[in-house]
């Protein structure tokens, strides 16, 4: 099994080093069996529940109907595709809290040569210097052209700043008359395995990266997805207390599967030689990267980015996936390693 291949690139950036948890074939069950409790959290799921592709197959904002799923946006930090405008933490309301996350956010901040740096912890920043590269020219946003918050559901914004390849993420964000809005940025060096502090959400609930697990056409397309994807199940199903990769758990159910937990399409799966190369790049990926518990959702709902460019035999084909298809991972292989760090991505040295 060639565990050693290069991390999947986007916008002329790798999506975090090769050794990264993401990165890294979970396949092997020798090394990575399945967790103690995997029945007990398939259960939970419930064992007849589908796989739901949950992403469109429009490229238009406009198409509210088909354009769902999370877009991502590329800029480069010029002021040719990138407006660093001021992000704001209050005067908005998720339906959850009445005030963003600003002292558990990441802000850009501005540097006296020039330039933005990532500064944890917005509430560090005076209020008229916490920033956020939102685009220049049209922004792709989770809903695409929505009739604003309150008809908006979370509204990501995801953005990759190729040149120097970070990732900046928010969440439940709105530009409303010139000013934007957000319950929580958050943001990575792609180029490194650090993780966000401990304890603290990003723009889902896990405090994980979207972008790097989103389902995208282009790969699909390719044939191969060299990487992990991410799943969504209700809150009742999920627990109080994450696990490594993740940071934060809002989960209600003692029992339930933790934040974090990854899950895979078991071996025993036959893929059929019938589907479109699209579906069967998904399903090779649940099989040998697996599938993160990463955001409170509908049941086994895997994201990914609404584009014409998906086959449209696609959401029938991979909704043959149920949850008896699937297993949870036992990754001790990599948390029981001496070189292993809680606080790194990383899983492979």
């Amino acid at each position: 099994m060639d565990t050693s291949a290069s991390a999947p690139v986007l916008a002329d950036c790798e999506m975090f080093p090769e050794t990264a948890i993401f990165n890294t074939r979970i396949d092997d069950t020798s090394r990575f069996p399945a967790h103690a409790n995997s029945d007990s959290w398939v259960s939970i799921a419930g064992k007849s529940t589908p796989f739901g592709a949950n992403w469109g197959n429009s490229s238009d904002p406009a198409k509210s109907d088909d354009y769902w799923g999370m877009p991502i946006n590329v800029v480069d930090g010029t002021a040719a595709t990138t407006q660093w405008p001021i992000v704001s933490f209050s005067g908005i309301s998720d339906g959850q809290s009445s005030q963003g996350y600003a002292f558990k956010s990441d802000c850009a901040a501005a540097g006296a040569a020039g330039g933005y740096s990532i500064v944890r912890d917005c509430t560090s920043l005076p209020e008229n210097a916490r920033r956020f590269p939102f685009p220049s020219g049209q922004v792709f946003a989770e809903g695409g052209l929505c009739a604003g918050p309150s008809q908006c559901g979370d509204h990501h914004v995801l953005v990759v700043e190729k040149g120097a390849c970070r990732l900046w993420e928010s969440y439940y964000a709105h530009n409303n008359t010139g000013q934007w809005r957000a319950m929580a940025t958050a943001a990575w060096n792609l180029r490194s395995n650090e993780m966000r502090p401990r304890d603290w959400a990003s723009a889902d609930a896990a405090g994980l990266p979207i972008t790097p697990l989103l389902a995208k056409s282009s790969e699909a397309a390719a044939g191969e997805i060299r990487h992990a994807l991410r799943v969504t199940f209700r809150d009742g199903a999920l627990a109080q207390q994450p696990t490594w990769p993740a940071r934060f758990a809002t989960g209600l159910d003692d029992g339930g599967i933790p934040f974090g937990a990854l899950m895979r399409l078991k071996a025993g799966f036959v893929i059929p030689d019938s589907w479109s190369p699209q579906a069967k790049a998904i399903a090779t990926a649940a099989k040998r990267y697996g599938i993160y518990v990463a955001d409170i959702g509908v049941d086994f709902y895997v994201q990914g980015e609404p584009s014409s460019a998906w086959d449209p035999a696609l959401w029938q084909q991979l909704k043959s996936i149920t949850m008896a298809d699937m297993e949870f991972v036992d990754l001790r292989a990599v948390t029981g390693d001496p070189r292993f760090s809680p606080d790194s991505l990383q899983a492979r040295w």
